[in-house]
This record gives C-alpha cells, structure tokens and sequence, in this order.
C-alpha cells in the first residue's frame, strides 16, 4: 500500500455497513426465492414461485398487482432494506475523503488502497 495515500478508518466503516446493508436486501429476497423453488419445484409452477408466499392471481398475470406478487409486508420489508442499502451507499460516496483523492490527483490509487484496505476489514471479521 503505498504510503501517500490515507483511507480514513471511517469511510472504511461506512463502506462496510453500506455493504452488510446490500447483503441484507439480497440474502432476503434470496431467502424468499429459495423457499418458493423448494415449495414449487416443477418447471410449470413458475407463476406460483413468482406469486409464493402469496395467492396467484385468480385471472392469472394480468390480473395482479403491478408491482410485486409479494404480499404487502414483504414486499415493505424488502422495500425498507434497499432503502437502508441506498442510504448507507450514499453516506459512504459523500465521505470528504473521496473528494480529497480527486483533489490531490490519487483517485485512481485511492480506489485501489480503499478496495485493499476494505478487503482486509471484511476478511479480519471471517
């Protein structure tokens, strides 16, 4: 790493909570995925593992909700942990040290020791 470029310990945290964060969103609607290609495994079931856990639409595809087949609280509950992602996202892009690397000409290298130094965090918690 070189020694000219400083990655704050705090734009480190951020980046790892913004990951866990995403993590979150995407192990839950895995989660549901999961458990509906378990519940209804043949490949004509399609319609009831896109609906799962809820009822098809009587009329078929047409007839359902534009916008998810989920049923309302988990369609908000995922909902709330992308939010939770995108906020977490944009807290870690604002940090001022991001615009001190570009400042300074180190962009290009900073990314590099940021990604480095993110790497070794997430593998010091494994």
């Amino acid at each position: 790493m070189p020694d000219d470029i400083s990655v704050p310990d705090d734009l480190i945290r951020l980046q790892l909570a913004a990951r866990a964060a995403q993590r979150a969103a995407e192990e839950f609607s895995a989660e549901i995925a999961a458990e509906a290609r378990t519940k209804f495994p043949a490949p004509e079931q399609w319609l009831e593992r896109l609906c799962w856990p809820a009822d098809p639409p009587v009329g078929g595809l047409q007839d359902g909700p534009a916008t998810s087949f989920w049923p309302a609280d988990l369609t908000e509950r995922l909902g709330q942990l992308r939010e939770e992602a995108t906020i977490a996202w944009k807290k870690a892009g604002e940090h001022a040290a991001f615009d001190g690397a570009r400042a300074a000409g180190q962009y290009p290298k900073f990314l590099a020791v940021l990604h480095e130094r993110i790497s070794e965090a997430e593998a010091a918690t494994v």
